[in-house]
């Protein structure tokens, strides 16, 4: 049975980012979840608590909020082997060190973001070169948030990129990067929660599979606030499972290579 609610025509504004002279300020949504009381109570009930902050505050970001953008790819992906970048996941299970200034580098796409960790496996490479003209806009740092930004079924994902090699993201995933690293990795564990999910879902626009969310709608999320010790728990928490999920998967890599 179909959800319906009644609202005003000025709860359908939302303000946008107008770049130019031209463009409006303001857009009236009908998308049918921005309405919906599950998910507009996520958003007005964390707005309403003490302490609370939006995922755009400039003051605590290291960079605006942005999307990366479709890579070039260095391998061909019908051949495996042509699979070559610092920091790919080695037959022994170790990591491949950086052996050259040339070296590929590692490409995310969205199906490497998972529900907290990232799988490199499914990663592609994309030139030295071509990293080094993206990397203002695409490249990710360790304690980057990555947020899958399309599709059903992948929208929504979160994942935090816990690694030294560098890698760049295509157009399918926002990098949000904050000063703070703790805060980072608690915003991320936030934005995985019910409450994190439903401020997500209220924001995406389009149908029929091809559902967005933008970077000027992520920056309006509400994160609640906690103490500097329940941040610091929580950092250390999800940091040590993401830890032992990168053990795992590289023994679990060493092993399947001995048969």
């Amino acid at each position: 049975m179909a959800l319906t609610i009644v609202r005003s025509w000025n709860d359908s504004l939302l303000k946008i980012n107008a770049t130019d002279a031209d463009m409006y300020d303001t857009n009236h949504i009908f998308e049918p979840e921005f309405h919906q009381a599950r998910y507009v109570d996520a958003c007005e009930n964390i707005k309403k608590q003490k302490g609370s902050f939006q995922l755009g505050t400039k003051s605590l970001l290291k960079q605006v909020i942005m999307r990366g953008t479709q890579p070039k790819y260095a391998d061909i992906e019908e051949d495996p082997d042509s699979l070559q970048y610092e920091g790919m996941i080695m037959p022994d299970g170790t990591r491949q060190k950086k052996r050259s200034k040339d070296d590929n580098v590692c490409a995310l796409k969205s199906n490497c973001i998972r529900e907290g960790f990232i799988d490199t496996s499914l990663a592609r490479s994309v030139s030295r070169a071509f990293y080094e003209k993206v990397k203002n806009k695409a490249g990710v740092e360790k304690n980057d948030i990555l947020i899958n930004s399309t599709g059903d079924g992948t929208i929504g994902r979160v994942a935090v990129y816990n690694y030294d090699f560098p890698a760049v993201v295509d157009g399918h995933i926002t990098i949000v990067r904050f000063k703070d690293a703790e805060m980072a990795w608690y915003v991320a564990a936030f934005l995985m929660t019910e409450k994190g999910q439903d401020q997500i879902y209220r924001y995406i626009n389009g149908s029929s599979g091809q559902v967005e969310i933008y970077p000027q709608d992520i920056e309006r999320i509400w994160i609640s606030d906690v103490t500097e010790k329940k941040k610091k728990e929580i950092y250390q928490s999800f940091l040590g499972a993401c830890k032992k999920h990168e053990e795992f998967y590289l023994d679990l890599k060493a092993a399947l290579n001995k048969v």
